[in-house]
């Protein structure tokens, strides 16, 4: 999905329904922008959930 927003166009069922199709304008590149923007927090979140594992596991 990420791939598709990034085109500025996602095209998906409407409420799952596979006759019925909708097609959604995003901003182009938002979520690679996104994603570079939060990045370092991501990252630190993901290491502190990872100590945070080790040491119950420890």
């Amino acid at each position: 999905m990420p791939k598709v927003m990034n085109t500025g166009r996602i095209r998906h069922p409407v409420f799952g329904n596979r006759r019925r199709w909708a097609t959604q304008t995003t901003t182009p590149l938002w979520w690679e922008t996104t994603i570079r923007r939060h990045r370092p927090r991501m990252e630190r979140e993901v290491e502190r959930v990872l100590d945070d594992i080790r040491r119950r596991l420890g």
